[in-house]
């Protein structure tokens, strides 16, 4: 997905399409949050209650977020298998990835609406399931070099990139004085060097773009909010499909 063997052009189309997903993913943990109280992608809470319940001798407070765990690990599991599935397709390889996701989003919208201020944990199991899916679609695809679903990866690596940035910028003043802060100032947006950089940023800014689109949408309109990131993995599909790649080691490799 992002590899080096990729085209520019092919690389600029999946950063894309990574942040709209990482957009869908802020929609899909707010619309949870709020509709059921619970996030669909936020295992390292889960697994911290779960211990903490466990520590309390209440493991019944924490079976809720053990089911979203096994949830979470069973949606990857799905995605790892249709990726290995796909895996020799030049194009549409992410296609029933995509789609699968939003089949399930689609079942849990036409469930809720039908089931108004009803917290069936149905509910969160299948967005956990979706969650779990999307970031192993992304992970897989792009080498470990994004996540979509949550932000804490991408914040660690922000906070380490700007270290880079900062460096470079002082080296260009050390080497050239004055004009070469500068310059470095002036190709600091562009530089190929901080893509990773851009990128990173760039999706931890459409997560909270959808975070705040999801919820402000669900209190206005409810269940059928889930109906705009169904469309959105839907166009993603048919662009994957447009889309050719040249298969890299992180996506063929079985044992990834």
């Amino acid at each position: 997905m992002f590899s080096a063997q990729s085209s520019p052009k092919t690389r600029r189309a999946y950063s894309r399409l990574a942040l709209l997903l990482a957009a869908v993913a802020g929609a899909v943990n707010a619309v949870g949050f709020v509709a059921l109280g619970a996030h669909s992608s936020h295992m390292s809470g889960h697994m911290a209650t779960l211990g903490e319940s466990l520590a309390l001798g209440q493991p019944g407070t924490g079976w809720l977020s053990a089911q979203l765990m096994a949830s979470f690990v069973a949606g990857a599991t799905s995605a790892a298998a249709l990726l290995d599935a796909s895996r020799h397709r030049v194009r549409g390889r992410h296609v029933s990835a995509l789609l699968l996701e939003a089949v399930v989003l689609a079942g849990i919208g036409v469930g809720m609406a039908g089931h108004v201020g009803v917290r069936a944990p149905v509910f969160p199991w299948a967005l956990a399931f979706a969650m779990g899916l999307q970031n192993a679609l992304v992970t897989r695809l792009s080498g470990a070099v994004v996540r979509t679903t949550h932000v804490t990866g991408l914040l660690t690596d922000i906070g380490i990139q700007l270290v880079h940035m900062m460096a470079w910028v002082r080296d260009g003043l050390r080497g050239e004085g004055a004009p070469g802060l500068w310059h470095r100032l002036r190709d600091l947006p562009s530089a190929v060097q901080f893509e990773r950089t851009r990128l990173h940023l760039g999706l931890a800014l459409a997560f909270l773009a959808g975070s705040t689109l999801g919820a402000f949408l669900f209190l206005r309109h409810g269940a059928v909010t889930l109906a705009l990131p169904c469309a959105v993995l839907g166009v993603l599909a048919v662009l994957d499909v447009r889309l050719s790649a040249v298969p890299s080691a992180s996506a063929t490799a079985p044992g990834r």
